[in-house]
């Protein structure tokens, strides 16, 4: 429920709790510094946003989700 609500918010918006919202463009200026770009060719920007949710839950049972890339980077292909 929390990966759909993070994925259906406007692209840079950032979450209404100032900590997370702090975290996001934290993380955000990480990924962008690594200079792996779009699609891996190099560049300034690999990453347009990130949306973190949160919601109390037992330690034993972390969940974490991640969305990378678009599906047409990693299912595409070309012969030259």
């Amino acid at each position: 429920m929390l990966a759909k609500k993070a994925l259906t918010r406007p692209s840079g918006e950032p979450n209404p709790d100032p900590e997370l919202a702090r975290l996001e463009g934290e993380i955000l200026d990480g990924i962008n510094a690594t200079g792996i770009g779009p699609a891996g060719y190099g560049g300034t920007q690999t990453a347009l946003c990130v949306h973190i949710e949160s919601f109390p839950t037992h330690i034993a049972s972390f969940p974490v989700a991640v969305n990378l890339d678009c599906h047409s980077h990693r299912t595409a292909s070309t012969e030259l």
